[in-house]
């Protein structure tokens, strides 16, 4: 007798609601992560998936092949994110490792941002995971890649 599991790995877990989900994917994927209505841009952050494979947003997961963008109402959010990168097999035997960052950041209405993930090769190799305001460059949370 076969068992088959099913795994949701994109499931709704509210209070956000599912958005864009055009079927050519054309236009970004967005997880509105607030309650009501659709609000204009004005009023709302954005916060795109850049270089990162998740983020974790007030505790809730928004895993990038699903969504590529998250609309949150402005103020205080902890926001977790992280990618998985290739290693050569010399430096890390298991030839992958994650980097990780966890912050507490202060979102503005009318902005977007863009979680970045980046790493230093070779022995030694460092981590820089950052938030960056897409309109002005100023890295809001984090640290940027020399």
């Amino acid at each position: 007798m076969w068992i088959i599991a099913l795994f949701l790995a994109g499931c709704y877990v509210g209070p956000g609601v599912l958005s864009g989900l055009d079927s050519d994917r054309s236009s970004p994927s967005i997880y509105k992560l607030y309650p009501g209505d659709a609000r204009p841009d004005s009023e709302i952050a954005k916060v795109k998936l850049t270089d990162s494979y998740y983020a974790h947003v007030d505790g809730l997961l928004v895993n990038k092949r699903d969504y590529e963008e998250i609309h949150l109402l402005p103020g205080e959010h902890k926001i977790r994110w992280g990618r998985e990168f290739a290693i050569s097999v010399m430096v890390n035997p298991s030839m992958w490792d994650e980097g990780q960052a966890d912050v507490i950041v202060d979102l503005e209405a009318g902005r977007t941002y863009e979680l970045h993930a980046d790493r230093t090769t070779g022995h030694g190799y460092q981590f820089y995971l950052w938030i960056e305001d897409a309109q002005t460059g100023e890295v809001v949370a984090g640290k940027k890649k020399p």
